[in-house]
């Protein structure tokens, strides 16, 4: 056993939390309770318009021969008072089926029964009848359909939208609505559970029956002007798939099917060029895996598997090819291969060259291979292909993705790649480490040409993550420099440890910090003299592995990229999952963003800038695995439940508080959490069933005054507490904060499922105890089920020799666990 191993601590309290905000009613609500007739006949002309003309467009339909559409499917599109946008499954009481949630709280809807229900409210708000009062919450109903091309398409699409010709043959992917969500499945065991079951048996054959009916009918739709060319993928609110379809279809579909939300190009995945550098061979002796090590599954250009430093680690009955006609798990890819290199630096993270001798594998590999010869994705819908690897390979729990998208990802709802990983992660138990994606070195020429300098290009909307590395639930990895180079032509772009300056940056979807670390994927240089070039060079390339199948040496410095980071944080979660194989996953993802650091001058002041950049920072396997006599680690794996507070105590011992004592401590905190999904929902609080945070005490306030502040009642019993009073306490120096208005300007922890904050305190400042509080909101999911987190907690003496893990682990009286 680890001399200084992570100690659990448990939950102290468990009640009902108090939620700060509300407030007041909207001035516009209220205003509409007030003159409910003047509401009422405005929203009732709004409705009378919207039916007229869909009417009119059925009855042209069936003229014309066009595809046709349920006449009580009507769409709509709303706006609803925006404080209420995380409960808009209200919606249903209006008759209205959610398509998707807009800004500023514009719904696109579908009214299932040619708007009844809808009329039947608006008339009832009048006289004050039950069940009427959202009327008041319902501003506005936007006639016509002029809207829909800019709420549906991408931005490039929509670019293009006026360009586009009848006959044009378009590639697309297409996203449609299906939100009706099942309860969660009773349990048969318990007291009439069995009756229960029965019943959400039939509740579930009905929405599988109405689920077909909705596919069949949009793929009648789309057969008519095209094909699909994927299979259909279902998620929890939605299905999508990939389309062939003309320009005349693509409008039709645009303007008048009811259900769909999204509609995409087809997704290309960037392609990758390396070459080789010759390398002396290293001879060292290799020992393999444990037979309970772990598997990292890499999903990539497949792995030259008789690799004298990798064959160790390769079980090649479970290596497989989803290579459409193309079996070979061989990795084809010219200039070294890719898959090759991704699965060496899992292995071997710091290269072969300056190695121990024996050097025991850390974990098996498992080669999962997806792109053909050429570094491409072809033939393959990626949010099916996600699916389809995980169902293959259920006892592999870690995938390394170090394949992204050539461009940047969207901001308004999560692609469907990214939203299968992450419902994959929540459901399938697995942790995906994904690579932030790379600019084109042309890009970046172009850039430094035209005079914007590293790093500034870098925040250009052009360089943010690309997809999936937007993924919420996804550890997203970024890269940084090596040591520098500087001679007479060439100089390094970028310092060591500063961002590399083809790492895509964040922030991700809806300001979630992403990525989430960054590892060591290697530097570029530019020249000294116009026009400005730029390459890689040998000193700031990574010691990888090569795939000798086209020739040259197993391994040397020519490859950079963030594909090669990726890797580097797989070795460090495959590791925690060796210490830890029961845990949840999110106690893999809360320890490897826990164990991160931020470089230099900003981990004491981070900036907007550094975050965007470098997420919380480079990851050291020491602080991610281990303690010290001068750090100490305290975590938690549960379950929690909407509306529902957890509260944890951490003691500090007297003698570490002393006035005699005067040296800085470090306290980290880290959340990480997951949920269920919904795809049509945007910003991270809609989109997740239940969403988490968490909360301290401040310095010196006592245990039982912050459980009356956190918490409004415990079992049943009602708490209390002065506010004036808790003012005269001490805030800590928290870098982040919960609040964008906090720490970091336009940043805020609670918009991101894995949620770290760190403060820097003098020993003497320390109190008698930290207490924390982990909270869960309610997001769109009414049956409140519980979702896993992880929580941990470090503090550590920085800069002095100072001893504190005994201590602190005695005061909690927690003993270490005896490895049998």
């Amino acid at each position: 056993m680890e001399q200084f191993p992570h100690l659990r601590f448990v939950q102290k309290v468990v009640g009902r939390p108090r939620f700060f905000g509300g407030g007041d009613e909207n001035e516009k609500s209220k205003e509409n309770k007030q003159n409910r007739q003047k509401h009422s006949s405005y929203l009732s002309g709004k409705t009378t318009n919207i039916n007229r003309e869909w009417e009119r467009e059925l009855d042209e339909r069936e003229v014309q021969g066009l595809p046709p559409l349920d006449r009580n499917f009507v769409p709509v599109f709303l706006q609803i008072n925006p404080d209420l946008i995380t409960n808009v499954f209200e919606l249903e009481n209006l008759g209205i089926e959610i398509i998707s949630e807009e800004n500023e709280g514009f719904i696109i809807g579908a009214s299932l029964d040619g708007l009844r229900t809808l009329n039947e409210k608006i008339s009832g708000f009048i006289k004050k009848e039950h069940g009427t009062g959202i009327v008041a919450d319902l501003w506005e109903i936007i006639e016509g359909r002029n809207w829909k091309p800019q709420h549906i398409l991408s931005e490039e699409l929509y670019r293009k939208w006026s360009d586009i010709q009848d006959e044009e043959i378009l590639q697309l992917e297409v996203s449609v609505a299906f939100d009706k969500p099942l309860r969660k499945e009773p349990d048969p065991s318990k007291q009439g559970g069995v009756t229960r079951h029965r019943k959400y048996r039939k509740e579930q054959e009905e929405r599988d029956k109405l689920l077909l009916q909705r596919q069949d009918h949009f793929e009648q739709f789309i057969r008519y002007y095209g094909e699909l060319t994927s299979e259909i993928i279902e998620l929890e609110d939605s299905f999508a798939c990939e389309i062939e379809i003309t320009g005349k279809g693509l409008r039709d579909l645009v303007y008048n099917y009811q259900f769909v939300f999204d509609v995409t190009e087809k997704e290309e995945v960037e392609e990758f060029g390396g070459h080789v550098e010759e390398e002396q061979s290293v001879d060292f002796e290799i020992l393999p895996p444990g037979d309970d090590d772990p598997e990292v599954g890499i999903i990539d250009s497949g792995i030259m598997e008789g690799h004298k430093y990798i064959a160790p680690a390769i079980r090649s009955a479970r290596s497989a090819s989803y290579v459409d006609g193309d079996s070979s798990t061989a990795d084809h890819v010219l200039g070294g291969g890719h898959g090759t290199k991704v699965a060496g630096a899992v292995l071997y993270p710091a290269g072969v060259s300056n190695l121990p001798t024996p050097y025991q594998l850390p974990c098996f590999i498992r080669n999962i291979r997806i792109l053909d010869g050429g570094n491409r994705l072809l033939n393959a819908f990626p949010a099916s292909l996600m699916k389809r690897i995980v169902d293959d390979h259920e006892d592999c729990k870690l995938f390394n993705l170090s394949v992204n998208s050539n461009a940047a990802s969207r901001t308004k709802h999560m692609s469907s790649w990214a939203a299968m990983i992450d419902n994959l992660t929540h459901s399938e138990k697995v942790l995906f480490v994904i690579s932030s994606g790379n600019i084109p070195r042309d890009y970046i020429g172009y850039c430094l040409n035209n005079g914007t300098t590293f790093p500034d290009y870098l925040l250009r909307p052009f360089c943010r993550v690309a997809n999936p590395g937007q993924s919420c639930f996804a550890l997203t990895v970024g890269s940084v420099n090596p040591v520098p180079v500087d001679d007479d032509n060439w100089q390094s772009l970028g310092s060591l440890s500063e961002v590399s300056p083809f790492s895509r940056t964040g922030m991700g979807i809806w300001n979630e910090t992403k990525p989430d670390v960054v590892e060591l994927g290697g530097g570029l240089v530019a020249s000294k003299s116009r026009p400005i070039l730029v390459r890689e060079n040998q000193y700031t390339s990574p010691e990888l592995l090569h795939s000798t199948l086209h020739g040259g040496s197993a391994y040397g410095r020519d490859s950079v990229g963030t594909s090669f980071a990726a890797p580097k944080v797989s070795h460090i979660a495959a590791q925690l999952k060796k210490l830890y194989p029961d845990e949840d996953i999110n106690l893999l993802r809360a320890l490897v963003v826990q164990g991160a650091r931020l470089p230099g001058d900003y981990f004491a002041e981070p900036t907007t800038e550094s975050i965007r950049c470098l997420g919380h920072g480079l990851p050291s396997l020491e602080r991610v695995t281990k303690n010290s006599e001068q750090r100490i680690t305290f975590y938690n794996t549960n379950e929690i439940r909407a509306e529902e507070g957890h509260v944890y105590e951490l003691k500090i011992p007297e003698e570490l508080r002393s006035q005699a004592n005067e040296y800085s401590i470090l306290i980290e905190i880290t959340l990480a959490f997951t949920a269920r999904i919904r795809r049509t929902r945007q910003k991270t609080k809609s989109y997740l069933a239940t969403w988490l945070d968490w909360n301290t005490s401040k310095i010196d306030e006592p245990f039982d005054h912050f459980l009356n502040y956190v918490m409004s009642s415990i079992e049943g019993e009602e708490k209390f507490y002065d506010p004036d009073e808790r003012k005269s306490y001490g805030d800590y120096p928290w870098k982040i904060k919960a609040k964008s208005d906090g720490g970091v300007k336009g940043i805020t922890r609670s918009n991101s499922s894995v949620q770290k904050d760190w403060a820097i305190v003098q020993s003497f400042q320390l109190p008698k105890e930290i207490s924390i509080a982990v909270r869960a909101h309610k997001g769109w999911d009414r049956n409140a089920e519980a979702v896993p987190y992880a929580l941990t907690v470090s503090l550590e003496v920085l800069n002095e020799d100072i001893p504190i893990y005994e201590q602190i682990r005695i005061e909690n009286e927690i003993e270490i666990p005896v490895q049998v």
